[in-house]
């Protein structure tokens, strides 16, 4: 069977033979009902605990509207321009509003990102700046029950009316994007974001697809109520990347509506674990960098057998991703070092490092990638492969003519569930 892997900006193609084959692991898509915009006008109109926008919008002096980085795909260059237009019939023009990209710690959205993420028309009608977590523009508002000090950016709470745009998908240790998540870590400070990390990351129950019970999405919302947003609007995207759900209001019941729907595609039962388990990190932007990329390892792990092997097929062209994330591999051997490391200091990407070394633990993982083989072998500790095929055939050498193949194409996204 020939079987297509997203792959950056193209695709990759494998052959597995019908004697190998367990099964091709893929969302239960959902057709849209409806045009993009169609779908974002009705949610905007038809709001979950909230007045509609246009008239929350009346009598504001000016907006804030907070959107992902370019390491989400959230289609915010559609989501954009019926906002800007309900906020200016409500009196508040272009140049009254700013945009702030929730980029937590990761790095400034270039000018060119910014132009492809917002559209063309959006980027030119508005103002707008990246989080700098290291920066002093944030302004202390309360602490959570965990003991989170919440320090939010100044251009968010000094906006007349908030607005967060973003889209729900699974989260590996947060449960779900989406909603709060725009706030915390998104336009917190580096310190307020370490705190939560200390507070909640290392609870089993910090896992994806779980909201209840999930101390990290607790503390998210919690913080989240410390500086609340006016509105949300998020959507949902099937695997084609098509908006099949909107929803806007109140910024958890959007995030609950929007993970039900989730639920309903990319959560995935599977019968057999693998011997072996293909997994594409879904290319761009979700396979941007490792420290992307990382996350199709994750949910790849409950479908594996012990001491399987992995084949990680992740584009990566901006490398690591992190400083952080390349000086802590370096720096560190063993999950356990890297544990007690970020109890005394959380550094966002040696979480994922963390992670990596127990997946490190359970698997072998081979990569294939636009990465150097030094980078990949010497410094992610995987074995480097030149292309998908080879890399499989050698797997099935490895453990013998009946093994047995999962194949996860979209494998950032889909959470795989063992059925015990």
């Amino acid at each position: 069977m020939k079987i297509e892997l997203p792959y950056g900006e193209k695709k990759l193609t494998v052959s597995v033979s019908d004697k190998n084959l367990a099964g091709v692991i893929l969302p239960t898509d959902i057709s849209p009902e409806k045009g993009a915009r169609d779908a974002i006008v009705q949610a905007l109109e038809r709001p979950m605990g909230s007045r509609p926008l246009n008239e929350i919008a009346k009598g504001r002096r000016d907006a804030v509207i907070v959107v992902d980085d370019n390491t989400r795909p959230c289609p915010t260059w559609e989501m954009i321009p019926p906002v800007l237009d309900i906020l200016n019939g409500a009196g508040i023009p272009d140049e009254r509003i700013t945009v702030i990209f929730a980029t937590g710690t990761h790095r400034t959205v270039r000018d060119d990102e910014a132009e492809r993420l917002l559209g063309k028309e959006g980027a030119s009608r508005v103002r707008y700046i990246s989080n700098d977590p290291h920066g002093e523009d944030f302004t202390y508002v309360g602490t959570t029950s965990r003991g989170t000090d919440m320090e939010v950016k100044n251009a968010y709470l000094n906006a007349d009316l908030k607005i967060l745009l973003g889209d729900v998908e699974i989260h590996y240790f947060a449960g779900y994007g989406g909603g709060r998540k725009s706030i915390l870590p998104g336009i917190c400070s580096y310190r307020t974001i370490q705190e939560n990390y200390i507070a909640n990351f290392f609870s089993h129950t910090a896992a994806p697809g779980v909201l209840d019970g999930n101390p990290m999405y607790e503390n998210m919302t919690e913080a989240a109520r410390l500086a609340p947003p006016d509105f949300t609007l998020n959507v949902v995207q099937n695997s084609r990347h098509e908006i099949v759900g909107a929803f806007a209001g109140d910024f958890d019941m959007v995030l609950r509506k929007g993970a039900r729907l989730i639920d309903r595609m990319y959560k995935v039962k599977v019968k057999e674990r693998a011997d072996i388990v293909i997994a594409a990190a879904d290319g761009n932007p979700h396979d941007i960098n490792m420290y992307q990329a990382y996350k199709a390892i994750h949910l790849s792990l409950p479908v594996l057998k012990d001491g399987g092997r992995i084949i990680l097929v992740a584009a990566c062209p901006d490398g690591i991703g992190s400083k952080a994330y390349g000086e802590w591999l370096k720096k560190y051997d063993t999950p356990e070092e890297v544990e007690a490391a970020l109890r005394k200091e959380f550094i966002p990407g040696g979480h994922k490092v963390y992670f990596q070394y127990n997946a490190i633990k359970k698997a072998r993982i081979s990569m294939v990638t636009e990465m150097t083989k030094e980078t990949v072998e010497s410094l992610l500790r995987f074995t480097y492969e030149e292309n998908v095929q080879e890399a499989l055939e050698k797997a099935l050498e490895e453990y013998g003519e009946k093994s047995r193949v999962l194949v996860i194409p979209r494998a950032t996204t889909t959470l795989s569930e063992w059925m015990e």
